[in-house]
């Protein structure tokens, strides 16, 4: 059985491993297998063969497949309903007054010498949310794309298309809400998004992210002061305002030094990472601060046995959990532990390469 016909509910076996089970979600080209024990396991699609099909497709319209945001969270996956919405679990770490949702393109292959990407909602917020993606035509009316509702922190499988067909502009409109509990009243979302899928595979704009196993374009559809900022900037312009302007003012690098000649030191605070931070909320400062991690960690990826500590402090714990989670999750095959008590008291984390 071809591998484009992998379905949920289907029993496979991998290929070049021992092991298999039943299909519990598809993403891209990756299968998450649940094995004998109740473990999800991800495999690339070619690495995986259908070996029963208990039941034939149904010929309705497929529902869109929500998951957790976590992705090598280990846990039953459950359908969302409006009825069950307050049983989705907030994150506490998400700023409420910064909420965070994102388009995400996927490379999807080539499908009959034609190359596809795949589309994810994301919604990386404490915030249920109500969307509507429209075209608009040449007579001036709108053409309806997408449609629906996605539950705080998880994200939907909107559907596979042709690059060359996603060259377009996009009104999204978005309307966030919690239920059963007071929060912060947002201005609907109303805005025009340009698309262009072809360019991601001619400037390689698929990254690494925090949501998916395979790289991704995440389109932020709400930004955050930074980014509206900055949008509008060249690079020229943008290296100028970081530098030569009192806010979001750069230090020179030199938060990572060496202390020991086996160690690589890299101090985390915000004020080692930024001169100014007037403008910033909590959210935007832990976001450079942890792609700041990010980037320490990809520079030093080969680099096998290096040890390198980051100082993160103990503050209200938010940086070093998140630290601590992506170490557990993204960057598992990593070995950390606490850092010298003695040099860092309870405030650092050494990774061991």
């Amino acid at each position: 059985m071809k591998n484009q016909d992998i379905r949920l509910g289907d029993k496979v076996k991998f290929l070049n491993d021992v092991g298999g089970g039943h299909v519990t979600r598809i993403e891209g080209k990756i299968i998450y297998v649940e094995d004998e024990i109740g473990f999800e396991v991800p495999m690339p699609s070619a690495e995986v063969v259908v070996v029963e099909r208990l039941e034939e497709p149904s010929q309705e319209e497929p529902v869109p497949v929500r998951s957790p945001l976590i992705v090598n969270k280990v846990e039953e996956e459950k359908s969302v309903t409006i009825e069950d919405d307050e049983f989705v679990e907030e994150e506490p770490q998400h700023d409420d007054n910064n909420p965070r949702i994102y388009l995400a393109f996927l490379d999807a292959g080539i499908k009959d010498d034609v190359q596809t990407v795949d589309l994810h909602l994301v919604n990386d917020s404490n915030y249920h949310c109500l969307f509507l993606f429209a075209e608009m035509g040449e007579d001036g009316l709108a053409r309806e794309v997408f449609n629906g509702r996605i539950p705080a922190n998880t994200k939907e499988y909107l559907g596979g298309f042709p690059a060359s067909k996603l060259d377009s502009k996009w009104m999204v409109q978005l309307i966030l809400y919690k239920r059963d509990k007071p929060y912060q009243l947002f201005d609907p979302l109303n805005q025009t998004m340009k698309i262009r899928a072809e360019k991601f595979f001619k400037e390689k704009g698929f990254k690494e992210n925090d949501f998916f196993y395979e790289k991704a374009v995440m389109m932020p559809l709400i930004k955050n002061e930074l980014e509206r900022q900055m949008e509008n900037l060249s690079k020229k312009e943008t290296s100028k305002a970081l530098k030569e302007k009192g806010e979001f003012k750069i230090k020179n690098e030199q938060p990572v030094r060496k202390k020991r000649t086996d160690i690589i030191e890299v101090d985390l605070h915000i004020h080692e990472l930024l001169d100014d931070t007037r403008g910033l909320s909590n959210a935007d400062m832990l976001k450079l601060q942890v792609d700041r991690f990010h980037e320490v960690i990809r520079e030093n990826e080969k680099n096998k046995g290096q040890k390198i500590v980051f100082i993160h402090g103990i503050g209200n714990g938010t940086l070093k959990h998140e630290v601590r989670r992506l170490l557990n999750t993204r960057y598992k095959k990593h070995n950390f532990q606490d850092a010298s008590f003695r040099e860092y008291g309870y405030g650092a984390t050494m990774v061991i390469i």
